[in-house]
């Protein structure tokens, strides 16, 4: 019984889609685990380009002045409304 649940998780993690994985990656990157379900939004929304490119402002600015993850929060959603349009 218990390889069934284990076995059940790895088919889970592998059936992750691309946008989750990413948005996975970023939450890690910016240590903001605790927003994982707006990533995962964010993700679904914009293509990766978008996002990998309002992630690498973040990582280089050195003006940052709440948290990480704040910033790109910010930026993403200033530069999404644009995005869509």
């Amino acid at each position: 019984m218990l390889w069934i649940t284990l076995l059940s998780c790895i088919t889970n993690s592998m059936e992750q889609s691309k946008e989750t994985k990413l948005a996975y990656e970023i939450a890690e990157i910016l240590d903001d685990m605790i927003s994982i379900d707006w990533h995962i939004r964010k993700c679904n929304e914009y293509p990766e380009s978008f996002l990998r490119k309002q992630l690498n402002t973040v990582l280089k600015s050195k003006k940052i002045l709440t948290s990480r993850a704040a910033y790109y929060n910010y930026l993403v959603n200033l530069h999404g409304k644009h995005f869509r349009d």
